[in-house]
Parts: C-alpha cells; sequence; structure tokens
C-alpha cells in the first residue's frame, strides 16, 4: 500500500485530508500516474500517527485537487508501538 504524506490541520470542509502540501505532493510524485478516485493509502504524519484512507479528487482549486478519506478504525500511534 502507498504510502502518503499528510498533516492533521490541514482539512477540507468536509474532513478529508488536504494532500496538496509539500510532503504530501513529494510521496505522490511517483506514483502520480497510479492515483485514483477510490485508491487505498496509507497516510502518516511523521512517526505520530498514521492511518489507512482513501483518495478522493477534488476539482475545487482551493484544497488542490488529491484529498483522503479517513478509514474509521485505522488509526495507529507508531511511537506508542516501541
Amino acid at each position: 500500500m502507498y504510502r502518503i504524506y499528510f498533516d492533521s490541520n490541514e482539512r477540507t470542509v468536509e474532513g478529508n485530508y488536504i494532500l496538496s502540501i509539500p510532503g504530501s505532493l513529494k510521496d505522490m510524485e511517483p506514483i502520480a500516474d497510479r492515483l485514483h478516485d477510490g485508491l487505498r493509502v496509507i497516510i502518516y504524519m511523521g512517526r505520530e500517527v498514521e492511518m489507512e484512507a482513501v483518495l478522493e479528487f477534488n476539482p475545487d482549486p482551493k484544497w488542490g485537487g488529491w484529498t483522503a478519506k479517513a478509514i474509521d478504525g485505522t488509526i495507529k500511534y507508531p511511537d506508542e508501538d516501541q
């Protein structure tokens, strides 16, 4: 499963995470030709938190394109596992 950086403070009004920030764009660049609505990925914020999410393309220029809708029950806190 592809891993894409996200920032928990960057969200759409619907609650999806906005993936137009530099860290997200860097992770998506090598897989740009494979991105599509409904693609299941892991979104992560450093070693703080990660979760599974489904990609959704938002055509509104305010959101910058790709967003991620978190999948309930998949959140993990990797630092706590050590």
